[in-house]
């Protein structure tokens, strides 16, 4: 066998990591491109080579199970995740800094600097200052990470508890820098609709704090002792539907990728509340803490990636089975 045979074979052997019928279509090209660059009497593929085919190879096997993630509906869903998430953080730092201000007067300044750079993302986020948007919001991501972790060493189970808000300052981070690069994309529709439902969320735990804190004033209604009326609760169901009405508003392409981008924090959420609800019990019953170990950080931090992976590949399968059942209504129509 020649250098060339053996070579040509290999390059064929790693031309495995592109799907069939990428390959159908393109690898007499690829391999012919490769060949015709390799120096005289060469056998083995250079490990530049193997490394570009098997990073493209694999970025075409993603492409075709989650789909485009460049295309127009993903970076304005992006884009409303983006928004969103940083009104919400804000809304969140706010509302965790208001009881300090009012009853406890050491508050910590990392807790004043989380609306603080919020506020500063969103800001330039509206500006269209989209890089200098992106590197803020990998500093709030930090920001909102450090707040976190200093609980860890005497309360890990409220460190998970607050998981799913570190991921959607992660989220907010991913979808800034996503969006830093490519061509502008508008504003979502209804952002004062999704405004508006924040700011009754936010309204509403206000008054549930203060409801709580003012024992005398707790209920508003009380029915032989059992059933108690939280003044929040018109709040926070006005919130749901402002919030509901701005995703709908969306259009269907948006609708359904805001979903499948929010999915990494349902799925932590979900997380912890099931799959960790032993370890938190038990860890409250000790007098000393215990840490998460390996397996469960590993647990813990591979679950929004799943999450989104899997929402991503279903959006995928779903819609291209919708269009070719469209398809064969039309071919029957026809």
């Amino acid at each position: 066998m020649t250098a060339h045979d053996e070579l040509e074979g290999r390059y064929r052997r790693l031309m495995a990591a592109y799907p069939m019928l990428h390959r159908r279509e393109y690898e007499e090209e690829m391999v012919g491109v490769l060949l015709a660059g390799a120096e005289p009497g060469q056998r083995r593929p250079s490990a530049r080579d193997c490394a570009d085919i098997l990073f493209h190879g694999l970025a075409v096997r993603v492409r075709g199970w989650v789909g485009d993630l460049g295309d127009p509906a993903w970076r304005r869903a992006a884009f409303a995740v983006q928004v969103v998430g940083a009104l919400f953080l804000l809304v969140v730092g706010i509302r965790w800094i208001l009881p300090g201000l009012t009853f406890y007067p050491g508050v910590d300044v990392l807790e004043f600097a989380r609306p603080a750079v919020w506020a500063v993302v969103f800001t330039l986020m509206m500006a269209g200052l989209r890089r200098l948007a992106a590197g803020a919001a990998v500093g709030g991501a930090l920001v909102e990470i450090a707040h976190v972790a200093q609980w860890y060493a005497y309360s890990p189970s409220q460190v998970l508890r607050s998981s799913w808000l570190v991921t959607v300052a992660l989220l907010v981070a991913v979808s800034s820098a996503w969006l830093a690069g490519g061509a502008r994309v508008a504003a979502p529709r209804g952002l004062w609709w999704f405004a508006a439902a924040l700011a009754f969320a936010g309204a509403g735990s206000v008054t549930d704090f203060h409801q709580g804190w003012f024992s005398d004033f707790s209920y508003g209604v009380t029915m032989n002792g059992q059933f108690h009326f939280r003044y929040a609760v018109p709040l926070y169901v006005s919130a749901a539907a402002l919030a509901v009405w701005a995703w709908w508003r969306q259009g269907g392409l948006v609708r359904r990728r805001i979903l499948a981008l929010i999915a990494p924090v349902a799925g932590v959420a979900a997380m912890v509340t099931y799959g960790f609800a032993g370890f938190m019990y038990s860890s409250q019953q000790f007098p000393s803490p215990i840490l998460l170990r390996p397996f469960q950080w590993a647990i813990l931090l591979a679950t929004p990636v799943a999450a989104f992976a899997v929402a991503a590949v279903g959006l995928n399968r779903w819609e291209r089975l919708s269009t070719l059942v469209e398809l064969g209504r039309r071919a029957e129509k026809a």
